[in-house]
């Protein structure tokens, strides 16, 4: 799939004139190639940029398995000062979802 990167601007690496992009696609899960040409055409300079995702800023609720991507130092500091969450009993655990009444009984959502 080519798509048409929009967002990105980029200037030429030799005269420093605006450069657009003439072709995009999608290396990998985490890369794109673009391609770039300047918009002076005495230059006329056509080059590959390659656009990275480099870490997590916000965990992904649908992680793929198969992507990584480590998590920004900030990122990191912040989940680490949160307190604790722990299991009836006292050992580590995840938050569980609240309970809901169901034909006169509790069960999990």
């Amino acid at each position: 799939m080519h798509v048409k990167a929009t967002s990105m601007f980029y200037r030429c690496p030799h005269c420093q004139a605006k450069a657009t992009t003439r072709h995009s696609s999608q290396a990998s899960p985490i890369l794109r190639e673009l391609i770039y040409q300047c918009t002076d055409v005495e230059c006329g300079h056509t080059f590959v940029v390659y656009a990275a995702a480099v870490r997590t800023l916000s965990p992904s609720a649908k992680p793929d398995p198969l992507v990584y991507l480590p998590i920004s130092e900030h990122t990191r500091r912040v989940v680490t000062e949160q307190p604790a969450i722990t299991q009836p009993g006292g050992g580590p655990g995840v938050r569980l979802a609240p309970k809901v009444k169901e034909a006169g009984r509790a069960v999990p959502l």
